[in-house]
């Protein structure tokens, strides 16, 4: 993990049984503070399934290490890490993760990937979904500006990628990704 390269900072907390919408709030609240903090580029929020427990995944994005270091050492972050015990149960899982490391969460234990692989699992993913959404969407988009276009088919392909397909190939993969775990 290098200092210039952007980083992703992932929390994991088990909430509650009946406090979910006071965590939601929470999420919202320390979300609006990371916002603030120089080098900040998003968050998310990835919630359980019906029938799972009621583990969440918070999700902040910086540009650089430094910038990540600078909301996890603040006291603004402090403040609230200390009200979120009264929702959550156990210890908060984190992870910090550089580039493409975010869509290969590796099993318990297990060290990432090697970048190689990512790139051509990620690769494997890119392709035929660029080229099916392209397709798929170019009687309604394709007199527009290759600039436009492209934004559209991005903003399509990153929902996507992360929420459908990376999860599905990192299963699908998984013997050749980690194959300490299946040894």
């Amino acid at each position: 993990m290098s200092a210039e390269e952007p980083i992703t900072l992932i929390f994991r907390r088990r909430v509650k049984r009946g406090r979910e919408a006071a965590f939601e709030e929470w999420v919202r609240g320390i979300t609006q503070a990371a916002l603030q903090f120089p080098g900040h580029r998003g968050a998310g929020i990835l919630r359980p399934g019906a029938g799972q427990r009621l583990e969440y995944t918070i999700v902040f994005r910086f540009d650089s290490l430094e910038h990540a270091r600078q909301w996890e050492d603040s006291a603004v972050r402090a403040e609230w890490v200390a009200r979120v015990g009264a929702f959550t149960e156990g210890e908060a899982q984190i992870e910090r993760v550089s580039g493409l490391e975010f869509w290969f969460t590796p099993p318990p234990g297990a060290p990432a990937p090697p970048r190689w692989k990512m790139a051509v699992v990620s690769g494997l993913m890119l392709w035929p979904l660029n080229s099916l959404l392209s397709f798929l969407l170019y009687p309604w988009i394709g007199n527009w500006p290759i600039p436009l276009r492209a934004f559209v088919i991005v903003g399509l392909l990153v929902p996507v990628m992360t929420y459908v397909a990376m999860p599905w190939a990192t299963r699908l993969f998984a013997k050749w990704l980690y194959p300490a775990q299946h040894t």
